[in-house]
């Protein structure tokens, strides 16, 4: 019974809702959402432009480009899809398809199931 009501992945909704709460009580929450915006969009680049020095770090930016988009999707009140999010979610999707991050999971999917915007 417990199976309906648990989330997918714990660990994601931990870390989700612990900087959620963080941005929204610290009155901070334009920041943080910069923030994001600025490491998703380094990370973006860098993987675009095949800047990175070896596979491990091209992995490690795409993590970060995944994580900022969730994270930036559950803490914008509008999530990242939104025409006025700091992050292009079109082109954050264009660049992590056909990308594996762990256990050879597909990074849009990744993507996908943790964003509450993006479908």
């Amino acid at each position: 019974m417990s199976l309906f009501y648990a989330y997918h992945n714990p660990m994601v909704r931990t870390v989700i809702d612990s900087a959620t709460k963080f941005a929204q009580e610290s009155g901070n929450q334009q920041i943080v959402l910069d923030c994001l915006s600025a490491l998703a969009a380094g990370s973006a680049s860098t993987v675009k432009h095949a800047r990175a020095d070896s596979a491990k770090s091209e992995r490690m930016c795409m993590l970060v480009l995944v994580t900022c988009c969730i994270l930036y999707d559950w803490i914008s009140p509008k999530g990242v899809s939104d025409a006025q999010s700091g992050i292009d979610a079109k082109a954050a999707l264009d660049l992590v398809s056909e990308r594996t991050l762990v256990d050879s999971t597909p990074a849009d999917k990744v993507l996908r199931a943790n964003c509450r915007t993006l479908r």
